[in-house]
């Protein structure tokens, strides 16, 4: 019993911390699907590592994410979480002891839905992630930031809802935006600038923050985004 209860509580335990984290990257503009993956990947030291992984290397702020979650990793939750059972509850297999464990069981198991399954709890996650990355100075973005080299030389995608004119002058407060490349629909990259976009293409650019955000309410909208 002592061992099925390490189990659900390392599980619970790990599934509570890659929940957080994969959220955390989302807000910060990395797609749903790579932000879980690559939280998983850190957390656990499997050193899986794609083309994908290098989003979470171009901010500040995602950065702090991933080492928060090797770090914890590093320290061995399995071993940690297996001598606390262990000291709290002892091996025991007497009735009150056996029943003791059963609750701890029952109660992980119940965090876990809550964490994963919960629409309150999604709201908690999320409001604690906006308010972290706000403080960071990067709130939640509605195109992918790709790197981020000084706040006027920001590199980001937008998927495009509306044609922006041809002339990027012409793009009013987004003017100060630096067309790098387009992605077309077949998902392969044409860099430099073609001189027009298409909607549903995404936009490549380059520019301070606060240009980003001007185009992005023009002509974009989020890419890869459901709600929580």
């Amino acid at each position: 019993m002592g061992a099925a209860l390490s189990i659900v509580i390392l599980f619970t335990v790990t599934s509570t911390i890659v929940r957080i984290a994969g959220v955390v990257l989302e807000h910060s503009g990395v797609p749903r699907q790579i932000s879980r993956f690559q939280a998983v990947s850190a957390l656990t030291g499997a050193g899986f590592t794609t083309s994908e992984s290098e989003l979470l290397l171009q901010t500040p702020e995602r950065r702090k994410v991933v080492i928060a979650l090797m770090i914890t990793g590093s320290i061995g939750l399995g071993s940690l979480i297996a001598t606390v059972v262990v000291g709290a509850f002892g091996v025991s297999d007497t009735t009150s002891g056996l029943a003791g464990q059963v609750a701890a069981i029952a109660t992980a198991l119940l965090l876990l839905r809550f964490v994963l399954l919960t629409p309150w709890a999604d709201r908690l996650i999320c409001g604690v992630a906006s308010r972290w990355l706000e403080r960071q100075g990067m709130g939640r973005m509605p195109f992918l930031l790709l790197y981020r080299l000084a706040d006027d030389a920001t590199i980001a995608e937008h998927k495009l809802a509306r044609v922006p004119p041809s002339d990027p002058k012409d793009w009013g407060a987004a003017s100060a935006l630096v067309p790098i490349a387009v992605r077309v629909a077949d998902g392969h990259i044409r860099h430099g600038w073609l001189g027009a976009f298409d909607i549903g293409q995404g936009a490549i650019l380059s520019g301070p923050v606060e240009a980003h955000m001007a185009f992005s309410t023009a002509f974009g909208q989020p890419i890869t985004r459901s709600a929580h």
